[in-house]
């Protein structure tokens, strides 16, 4: 969080960085249990396997906005106090109710209220996105999870056997299971594409951040990471498929099931990077030049004009 643009200044920024990274290791003491949890359900759970780097991803994330800073002095502001005692109260409720989301909220509440304390509301104003963004690391409550999983085991099915069709090999889908000529594909929980919804969610959030675009524009990029994460989903489906037709189910199990996991993130991004230079290639900004001009149209002269006239 050591940051300095031309207008914001912090000449003991040391100093402040020292408490930062103080108050940093009392907040992961206070909070170690459910941090743990968080930790074996980002090793345990594939849909979750993003939290490791969503703190990252935040850091860089506020390092890219350090030109929100506005002009003044790092200062510090009590109201810090008040949100790390949010925070804490919330981690007793979550503690002594069992309320997941209750720690969830005490901990982000204890994030901002630190940098609220040591660096001031300038900082916390510039960098409240970033602290934000760290809500992916958080998995979804169970009754959501179940809820968007099974549609999306039921569309990835549906919709893959329609391909696979189309393909040439005959497949019927029955809830969540294709049924082939020689193999039965189940798409389980784990393909259900909650990890590529998550995963992409949190990577065009993190677009819409960083970017210098308009606000349709950035509405525009985190919606389309549905249909695009759906659409890597299905793909991966398909190319199980017909993998097992075609290859073997030895072949298919060690490149499309186990690795196309790791490939349809790449496939991901450039998906939406594509999209970016359609958005770039469409929706074209008017030149400055223009803001000048009359908003009445220039009508052509009929006959040329001359700066000399000449009276008979």
């Amino acid at each position: 969080m050591i940051v300095e643009s031309n207008y914001w200044k912090c000449a003991d920024w040391r100093q402040r960085g020292v408490w930062t990274i103080g108050l940093s290791a009392l907040l992961l003491l206070v909070f170690q249990n459910f941090m743990l949890e968080l930790v074996r359900r980002w090793s345990a759970e594939p849909q979750y396997s993003h939290g490791f780097g969503i703190p990252l991803m935040a850091i860089g994330l506020g390092f890219l906005r350090r030109h929100k800073l506005t002009e003044g002095v790092g200062r510090s502001h009590s109201g810090g106090l008040f949100l790390i005692g949010c925070g804490i109260v919330a981690h007793l409720i979550a503690r002594y109710l069992f309320v997941e989301l209750a720690d969830c909220g005490g901990l982000l509440c204890c994030i901002a209220g630190i940098i609220l304390l040591v660096w001031g509301g300038r900082m916390t104003l510039a960098m409240w996105p970033a602290i934000g963004f760290l809500i992916f690391m958080f998995p979804l409550p169970y009754s959501l999870e179940q809820l968007l999983s099974a549609p999306l085991q039921l569309l990835g099915a549906r919709q893959a056997a329609w391909f696979i069709q189309a393909m040439g090999i005959p497949a019927i889908a029955q809830g969540s299971v294709i049924h082939m000529v020689d193999v039965q594909l189940g798409v389980a929980e784990a393909c259900s594409g909650m990890r590529m919804l998550m995963v992409f969610v949190a990577i065009s959030a993190a677009t819409m951040i960083a970017s210098q675009r308009t606000c349709c524009e950035k509405i525009l990029i985190l919606l389309s990471s549905i249909p695009i994460a759906l659409a890597c989903n299905i793909t991966r489906i398909v190319a199980t498929a017909a993998a097992h037709h075609w290859l073997g189910s030895d072949t298919a199990d060690l490149f499309f099931h186990d690795l196309s996991g790791w490939l349809m993130m790449p496939a991901a991004m450039v998906l939406l990077f594509v999209e970016l230079r359609l958005l770039d290639w469409i929706l074209v900004a008017a030149p400055d030049s223009l803001a000048g001009n009359s908003a009445l149209p220039q009508v052509p002269a009929v006959l040329p004009v001359t700066s000399d006239t000449h009276t008979n």
